[in-house]
């Protein structure tokens, strides 16, 4: 089933939010993690891409089962608790970045909750807008 099919069958109630938004979020991950890819360069690219494939590893793992939004929540609350902690250490840029790729996928998951009735994770971004868009297959510019 093409994205953007799978999104316009999002019922209002939400029984069929949970199967569509996972298949949703896999085409985000995937494109998340192969951005992420196409970024590493720097003295910090090997952390900071460990980081964002940590986060990506995680959001399938809480994409699974029924309370996913919850999921990804407690989630964002972890990793944003765990960036916090390791400022300053050596490994900050992997947390940092793991942070950042979950909070980016939340705000993308969000975006399409919202538009179906469901309560959103995070306030969704204008970014997060454009890129839901792009992967439903809407026209941007």
């Amino acid at each position: 089933m093409k994205p953007a099919a799978a999104i316009s069958r999002l019922s209002h109630d939400g029984s069929e939010a949970a199967v569509l938004i996972r298949d949703f979020l896999n085409i985000l991950l995937d494109d998340t993690l192969e951005e992420a890819r196409m970024r590493r360069r720097g003295p910090q690219a090997t952390l900071s891409f460990e980081g964002a494939s940590q986060a990506v590893c995680e959001c399938r793992e809480a994409m699974r089962g029924e309370r996913m939004a919850q999921q990804l929540e407690s989630l964002l609350a972890r990793a944003r608790a765990e960036a916090a902690t390791a400022a300053g250490q050596p490994d900050e840029w992997f947390w940092v970045a793991r942070e950042m790729h979950v909070e980016w996928i939340a705000r993308v998951v969000s975006v399409i909750l919202l538009s179906h009735g469901q309560r959103p994770i995070l306030p969704p971004s204008r970014e997060a807008a454009m890129e839901a868009a792009r992967l439903i297959g809407l026209p941007v510019s």
